[in-house]
Order: structure tokens, then C-alpha cells, then sequence
């Protein structure tokens, strides 16, 4: 069966990125796709330029939602094709070859329900993000959602819960991995997406999420403890970079890092 992909781009206020991404799908040698655009009412242009796209394989939602993954999920409901994939805005394949390399990889583990790779930011430089396999004590995102592939049919039976603002995603894998879904791990890089995203951001949010999801699915007895201690990591490096704003933060800590 030839491989084909629902491609969701989720935007808000954010026109030259969402111009990037699009362009990074439009040039993929792998045309078997379409593209969902959702975008919450947006006042910087990028409405109009979503209208004049005339591309016949793209489905466009412009609407007010309850955030980014109210949005994700009106794109779910729209999607067609086997495999979806979310590319929000500013975030792009790794190169033309990506989609055709996913099919390869499809190929090669026919028995998978999510296909996991790894993911470049890129800056000023560029850094690879975290990558290991997720198991049943993983405490917060191990990957990238820009480089994972969801069987659609999976999406279309559990959706993003849009209670959590920041980690429904890891909310998502983690129920994804109770049920024992196939998770089918490449050492490809597949996408590229921007530094100081929200979860960086607004990290005592993100951080008290994570704790709350893995107290669903975890069987950790020192979950809360370590939720702690992590919490006066997070509180300590934020007052360092207060006093030394320029320092780099992989200077921050000598320490190892405790992930709760």
C-alpha cells in the first residue's frame, strides 16, 4: 500500500514562519500528501496569504480554538491519509527527502503504529534535541512531536487533551505506550524546529503538567519528591540567568540534572 500523509500546520500571528513551512512541504520530492492549515483568526496577514494558496491538496481552517491543540485536533478530524505528521508553524522538514525517507522507513517496519525520529533546532547554531525511547517511568518529552508519525487512525480514537496547554503531546505518547502501540524508533533526523518554544518559556507550567500526567501513568513511588526537586532546579537556573543573563546554560549546572 503507497504510504500517504496528513500534514497538520497549526498558525496564529505567524506569517513568514508559516511561509517557511509550507515551503519546506512544498519542496518534498514525496508528493503523496495533503495540508491541513488551521489558523485562530489571525491579524497579521496571514489569512489572506492562506487564501490565496491554490494548491488543491490543501484543506484550510480559519477559527477561533482554544489553543494549539484544540487546533490539532480540529486538523485531525480533517485528515485523510494513513500517516499524520504536525509541522506547526516555523517548524520544517529536515530536507526535501524527508517524507520519501518516512515511506522507506514505513516500509522497513510495516508492524508500526507511531514512527519516531529525531529533531534539529536551529539558531544561531544548531543542537540536537533530546532522543531516547520512551518507557513506562519516562517523567517528560523525549522527542520531538515534529519528527513523529501517527497512524491517523489512532489520532481519529484519542485526540489531544486540551486541558494540559503545553504537554498534551507527552499526555498523547505516554497513553499511546500504556496500550502498547508500536513505537518505531529511526536515527534519522526528520524535522527542524526553533529554540525557547513555550515549553521553555513557561517551564513551572510545563513542569507541574508533566508531573500531573505521570501521576496517571507512572509507577514511580518517588514521583513526587523528585517533582520537587526539579522544581528548585528549574527555580535556581531562572534566578541565575536573572544575574547572568549572557551566561550560556550549559554553564549553569556542573551537577547532573534530576528529570522528576
Amino acid at each position: 500500500m503507497i504510504s500517504k500523509f496528513s500534514i497538520i500546520v497549526v498558525s496564529l500571528n505567524t506569517k513568514i514562519d508559516l511561509i517557511k513551512t509550507l515551503n519546506s512541504i512544498f519542496k518534498q520530492k514525496y508528493k503523496k500528501y495533503e495540508i491541513i492549515v488551521i489558523d485562530g483568526l489571525s491579524t497579521d496577514g496571514s489569512i489572506e496569504y492562506i487564501r490565496k494558496l491554490k494548491n488543491k491538496n490543501i484543506c484550510k481552517i480559519i477559527a477561533r480554538d482554544k489553543g494549539i491543540y484544540d487546533a490539532m485536533n480540529k486538523g485531525i478530524k480533517k485528515a485523510k491519509n494513513k500517516w499524520t505528521i504536525f509541522l506547526n508553524s516555523g517548524d520544517t522538514f529536515y530536507n526535501s527527502f524527508t517524507l520519501l525517507n518516512v515511506k522507506k522507513l514505513i516500509e522497513k517496519k510495516p508492524n508500526s503504529d507511531l514512527i519516531v525520529g529525531k529533531n534539529v533546532l536551529a539558531d544561531e547554531i544548531k543542537s540536537m534535541t533530546k532522543f531516547k525511547e520512551m518507557d513506562e517511568n519516562t517523567t517528560h518529552s523525549v522527542f520531538s512531536h515534529q519528527s513523529i508519525y501517527f497512524k491517523t487512525q489512532l489520532l481519529k480514537k484519542r485526540n489531544f487533551d486540551i486541558k494540559f496547554k503545553i504537554a498534551a503531546d507527552f499526555d498523547l505518547l505516554k497513553y499511546f505506550y500504556k496500550k502498547k502501540f508500536v513505537f518505531g524508533y529511526c536515527d534519522n533526523i526528520l524535522s527542524i524546529s526553533k529554540p525557547r518554544g513555550i515549553s521553555d518559556k513557561m517551564r513551572f507550567i510545563a513542569h507541574k503538567e508533566f508531573y500531573l500526567i505521570c501521576k496517571k501513568y507512572n509507577k514511580d513511588k518517588l514521583l513526587t519528591l523528585k517533582y520537587y526537586l526539579t522544581l528548585i532546579y528549574i527555580s535556581f537556573t531562572k534566578t541565575v540567568k536573572i544575574f547572568f543573563p549572557n551566561i550560556k546554560e550549559i554553564l549553569l549546572i556542573k551537577f547532573k540534572r534530576i528529570n522528576f
